[in-house]
């Protein structure tokens, strides 16, 4: 019974542990000291990194907690267009876990990352989407492009465009996304159509240029033949909500200067009283 218990508690922690939130890493630019929503040591080989964590663990500095699940938070320094991991958020052995991961690598208290090949980007302006746990994109930023540890590029960019007449997606704005899809399809034969079981969940993805490109229905059933039979039903289903909002134009979000395409979960639910209704949350 105590190792069932112990068993429970360990997954009921672990669950949660990949939901929560998930604190930065951080950037020192100068007198400023950045929040970065990137994992640089990520970029690492999977050898270096069995090091890293290998050497936290050994120095009882590996931190795990549901908000910190890597354990860890960086400090990276960048400086002459160059980028250095410098120690670890309130962790008194820093030097020691540097010296012993890296080798002659660290010097002059850091370590040069020449590992790192990749981008990260600095918000300037209020948070536009974020994943619910870690990534994050803001409605400008400020982005740092590397190769080998050194910057190649740093520009601004802004992650929305508004297009003309388009349906805003600021912030989280589901409702006016499904309350819009929902207007364009509300006076459509749903009694007839509802025969085919239509009235169900959908998922409505809307691609990089803002326009629905797709849509799929949400599975349902106990087996696989269940679930191939309630697709088939509503291919017809499908079709005709896609010829209502095909022309439907959304306004433009990116995720960290790159095209971004969002899945909205679409419900909707036929009365007996005979009223189609927006069940989407």
């Amino acid at each position: 019974m105590k190792l069932l218990l112990t068993t429970i508690f360990f997954l009921f922690c672990f669950q949660n542990l990949k939901a929560s939130p998930q604190f930065p890493d951080y950037l020192i630019v100068g007198k400023d000291t950045l929040s970065i929503y990137f994992l640089p040591l990520n970029k690492l080989d999977s050898f270096k990194q069995k090091e890293l964590f290998r050497n936290l663990e050994i120095h009882n500095e590996y931190n795990a907690s549901f908000n910190l699940w890597r354990g860890y938070q960086a400090y990276w320094k960048l400086e002459n267009s160059k980028l250095f991991l410098t120690g670890f958020k309130d962790n008194l052995q820093s030097e020691n876990i540097l010296k012993e991961t890296f080798g002659n690598k660290y010097e002059n208290g850091k370590v040069f990352a020449d590992w790192f090949s990749s981008y990260f980007a600095v918000g300037k302006d209020k948070q536009l989407k974020w994943d619910g746990i870690f990534s994050r994109t803001y409605l400008k930023e400020e982005l740092f492009e590397f190769e080998k540890g050194e910057l190649k590029n740093r520009s601004l960019i802004e992650n929305y465009i508004k297009m003309p007449n388009g349906i805003s997606r600021l912030e989280d704005n589901r409702k006016l996304i499904t309350d819009t899809i929902f207007s364009k399809i509300k006076d459509l034969a749903w009694k007839k159509l509802s025969d085919c079981e239509c009235d169900d969940k959908y998922w409505i993805n809307i691609n990089d240029k803002g326009k629905i490109d797709n849509i799929s229905f949400v599975p349902f059933g106990d087996n696989e033949n269940e679930i191939k039979q309630f697709e088939k039903v509503h291919k017809k289903c499908i079709k005709k909500i896609f010829e209502q909002t095909k022309d439907l134009q959304f306004d433009i979000i990116k995720w960290n200067g790159k095209p971004y395409k969002q899945r909205i979960e679409f419900e909707i639910f036929y009365t007996v009283e005979g009223k189609l209704e927006n069940w989407s949350e």
